[in-house]
């Protein structure tokens, strides 16, 4: 009969808590880990996974994560005799730090008794295919050698839990006995100065899985309440989201996303300062393995660090191997990874280049005004002011966008662990990016306007309308509604590449699916402030199922572009019969209007010259991106821009 492996959470793990605002919440939890792993547990580890990322100390004190797995990467190298053992079959690779480890345990008996800091191991199991995932501790009982890098592993189990999953990417991995493992790069010890290659940052930075290896050292005055032990956790998010500070070159980033609280891995962190960090290639096999110093950083420390993210941790790398082509599973060939959820946008460091930051606090974009063009679509105009009394200074390209942060007037979301109807709430941070639609070349911008789609559910945009419902003015009519600037969000820059050639002569093609026409507004109204200094050829395809709507947003600023550059106007749509005066306002343009999806037929007429740009919903612009390779334009012409 199982019963809870620990008397309390340990004092690494109630300060980390605290930190975070949620001790109380979570002070009786300590008991949902138990001494044994229950049946469903021993049949996981048999019998659904294909490696296990195990914990292993080095012989300074310095948590590594290893990759435990059998001969050809096949589910079925762990056994379970007992609810408290597991017998492991690893063949291991060079490079992998398990193998000094084992190699020491073999050169000597290992004691079940007077249990040594090298014998501290914690795993972590996940079925990739499903996101079951189930960890335990212990220590490593028996080790034997069976031949070259391989071994018999006998571990003791004296923790297990269930865990949290919504983070995980799911994959279909399969064996890939064909794996040849080779160091790249082995640097037990890094000197002071010493800096990441940058091989090994890119291979950092484009990660979308880690794991976490940490240990927890008690004082001996506290040891036998709170016994030494290893902990192994994931961290899991989109390709980037851990990032390495470009200053030092060596000090990784890992944003803490809101889970179950427990925090047992920040917990450690917090009271022993150590922890490692293994990153894994499921396509090439490359692994990345790290070992450091540790700090957790809450609140304003955070956000020195992450920009719109307030709970971090920071690992300064000590040692580190990097082997190629050694993991002897791979991500099936011609499936795709399917992204949890729950995974936040990436954030970015508040030192690395990339979007345009402005400084926290140093402007702020006010709502001025609203004119609703439909229940769910408005143009909203913000006012930019500066804290300081010099001017923002701010620029803004036709097609950028701009990140707003709403926190201050929304407020943060209340904790909750699962949210299936509306997953994205559990880490929202309330920062929203749009295209701006207005056009502000080479001025200094101090408003912009937004042509925004009210979203289902949406915390922000919900409320943004809400203050157009609950205006005295009849919105119905298209009218204007003024505010008194109350309504404000911080700035926190500009964003994108996805931008109208600056030069003279244009020969593009502008793709819109529905409220992708956004960038493109913002370009037709640059076209009309150059005036006559522009020439060339443009067509605009805009697939859409309100075409009235959408030609109205067109027409006051395609009546006024440049003489000299010729415009085609080409409208994708189901509905039958415009309206009247767009019908009218049609027989000045040569506009023609096609019925139904963008089709074959259609990308073969396009020029094979054009620079082509498409926005739009993104099964619309893969199917355009691929309507037009098939017809001869080359990968390198287009540019792709998502919603925001």
């Amino acid at each position: 009969m199982s019963v809870t492996a620990l008397q309390s959470w340990h004092p690494g793990e109630v300060a980390i808590q605290r930190r975070l605002g949620f001790a109380n919440a979570v002070k009786h939890d300590w008991a949902r880990v138990i001494n044994l792993m229950p049946t469903q547990h021993q049949i996981f580890f048999s019998s659904n996974i294909q490696f296990l990322p195990l914990t292993t100390i080095d012989k300074d004190g310095r948590p590594w994560g290893s990759i435990a797995s059998g001969p050809n990467g096949d589910i079925g190298f762990i056994q379970s005799p007992s609810a408290r053992s597991l017998s492991i079959h690893v063949k291991s690779w060079v490079g992998d730090p398990l193998l000094k480890t084992l190699n020491e345990l073999t050169s000597k008996k290992c004691s079940r008794l007077a249990v040594s800091e090298r014998q501290l191991t914690a795993g972590l199991g996940i079925e990739f295919t499903t996101r079951r995932r189930n960890k335990l501790a212990g220590f490593v009982a028996d080790a034997e050698a069976l031949g070259d890098l391989e071994y018999r592993v006998e571990l003791t189990v004296t923790q297990a839990l269930g865990n949290c999953p919504k983070y995980i990417n799911v994959r279909n991995l399969v064996s890939y006995p064909e794996s040849r493992a080779e160091v790249l790069f082995d640097k037990p010890q890094l000197s002071a100065q010493e800096r990441l290659p940058d091989k090994v940052i890119e291979f950092i930075q484009s990660a979308d899985t880690v794991f976490m290896a940490s240990i927890f050292k008690p004082a001996p005055t506290i040891a036998q309440r709170y016994p030494a032990h290893a902990g192994m956790n994931a961290r899991s998010g989109l390709p980037g989201f851990v990032r390495v500070r470009p200053s030092d070159g060596r000090t990784v980033v890992i944003p803490d996303y809101s889970g179950n609280r427990f925090v047992s891995s920040l917990g450690n962190i917090e009271a022993t300062g150590l922890a490692g960090l293994t990153v894994v290639s499921f396509d090439t096999g490359d692994i990345l393995y790290l070992t450091g110093e540790a700090k957790n950083h809450v609140g304003a420390d955070a956000l020195e660090i992450m920009a719109r993210h307030a709970s971090l941790t920071t690992l300064t790398v000590t040692g580190y191997t990097f082997v190629r082509n050694a993991l002897p599973v791979r991500q099936k060939q011609g499936s795709s990874v399917e992204r949890s959820p729950y995974d936040p946008k990436v954030k970015y460091l508040v030192e690395e280049e990339g979007a345009e930051n402005i400084a926290s606090g140093s402007a702020k974009a006010h709502v001025q005004e609203a004119v609703r063009l439909s229940p769910d679509l408005a143009i909203f105009k913000f006012k930019i002011s500066s804290g300081s009394s010099s001017p923002p200074g701010m620029k803004i390209q036709p097609g950028q966008s701009v990140v707003l942060d709403f926190m201050e007037w929304i407020g943060p979301p209340q904790y909750r662990h699962m949210a299936d109807a509306a997953p994205g709430s559990i880490n929202d941070d309330r920062v929203r990016t749009w295209t701006v639609s207005s056009a502000h070349e080479g001025q200094d911008v101090s408003w912009f306007e937004i042509t925004m789609r009210k979203m289902p559910g949406g915390v922000v945009t919900g409320a943004l309308f809400d203050l157009l419902e609950n205006s005295r003015i009849d919105t119905r009519n298209g009218d204007t509604v003024k505010f008194d600037g109350s309504v404000h969000a911080e700035l926190v820059g500009v964003t994108g590449d996805f931008i109208l050639d600056p030069s003279e002569s244009l020969d593009a093609l502008w793709v819109a699916g529905g409220i992708g026409v956004t960038p493109f507004l913002a370009m037709l109204h640059a076209l009309e402030q150059r005036h006559s200094t522009s020439q060339g050829d443009v067509w605009l395809v805009l697939s859409t199922r309100e075409p009235d709507l959408m030609l109205k947003l067109i027409f006051p600023s395609l009546k006024k572009i440049a003489p000299k550059i010729n415009f085609s106007l080409h409208v994708f749509t189901s509905v039958s019969n415009l309206d009247s005066r767009a019908r009218m306002e049609l027989t000045n343009f040569n506009i023609e209007i096609h019925r139904g999806r963008v089709g074959s037929a259609f990308w073969d007429t396009v020029p094979k010259t054009k620079d082509v740009f498409i926005c739009g919903p993104n099964a619309f612009g893969t199917a355009a991106e691929s309507g037009l390779q098939s017809a001869g334009i080359q990968p390198s012409q287009i540019h792709r821009e998502g919603f925001y």
